[in-house]
């Protein structure tokens, strides 16, 4: 398997022409585009995703879908690829509706959200990846932040999202 490549961003979000192997550390002062697309059912609920115990980082915590976009994709088109891979779900550009772009510590992370009503045993894992997914409501999620199995994105994020979650209903 090729080693996946990734574009190099400076401090404003701009390409700089250079890239890095994934597995290598971010240099200094630049970031990597990464996605997390949070499906939305009807019923104000989130799908979650259980992280493979195969995967390197974080196995068996459960995540938002999401990754690293490869060299040449844009937010977009990397959320899209992570759905289909990670999921099953072949979202189309209009489905994707964008929440933030934020600057963390070495990846500027595109938000998206999905509005679904697929039943979790509609999704076509990628087992190496996802053992697992499953609809649950913001109190599950920030209760299974507190009890370390979901992964912590930290406070300002959920916020972020519930209050994203709160105005579309």
């Amino acid at each position: 398997m090729a080693a996946e490549i990734w574009d190099l961003y400076d401090a404003r979000g701009q390409l700089t022409g250079k890239t890095m192997r994934r597995g290598e550390d971010v240099p200094a002062g630049l970031y990597h585009l990464a996605v997390h697309i949070w499906p939305m059912n009807s019923r104000g609920e989130f799908l979650i995703q259980q992280r493979s115990p195969m995967v390197q980082w974080k196995p068996n915590l459960w995540a938002v879908t999401g990754g690293s976009a490869v060299s040449g994709e844009d937010a977009l088109t990397a959320a899209r690829r992570e759905l289909r891979e990670e999921i099953g779900y072949d979202a189309r550009e209009d489905e994707l509706l964008p929440i933030a772009r934020l600057r963390r510590a070495n990846s500027f992370c595109g938000v998206f959200a999905l509005n679904t009503d697929w039943p979790a045993e509609a999704f076509t894992l990628q087992r190496e990846e996802v053992s697992a997914v499953r609809w649950c409501n913001g109190a599950k999620l920030l209760h299974m932040v507190s009890e370390n199995v979901l992964y912590n994105y930290g406070d300002a994020y959920f916020k972020m999202l519930l209050e994203y979650q709160r105005a579309r209903r």
